[in-house]
């Protein structure tokens, strides 16, 4: 009798452990961006903290009004009505 039997694997299931993946993110235009730009683009570049202060600010006024304008418009319209 056979005691050590093969575990059954599904054919959706991992047959080895995948390695972690770095800190790059993933794009379509991975290779154009490592011949144009000397690499593939890194999640750290994402990061709104590193910009000025006058463009965090520039971006949350955008942001604000692009969300603020819509919503105005939308209850003027439905109060109007």
């Amino acid at each position: 009798m056979n005691h050590f039997r093969e575990k059954a694997i599904h054919e959706t299931e991992l047959t080895e452990q995948v390695p972690p993946m770095d800190d790059r993110v993933f794009s379509p235009t991975e290779e154009l961006d490592r011949i144009t730009a000397g690499g593939a683009m890194k999640r750290e570049a994402l990061d709104w903290r590193g910009f000025p202060r006058w463009i965090r600010c520039f971006g949350f006024v955008a942001l604000a009004f692009f969300v603020i304008v819509p919503l105005l418009a939308w209850l003027l319209n439905v109060l109007f009505e």
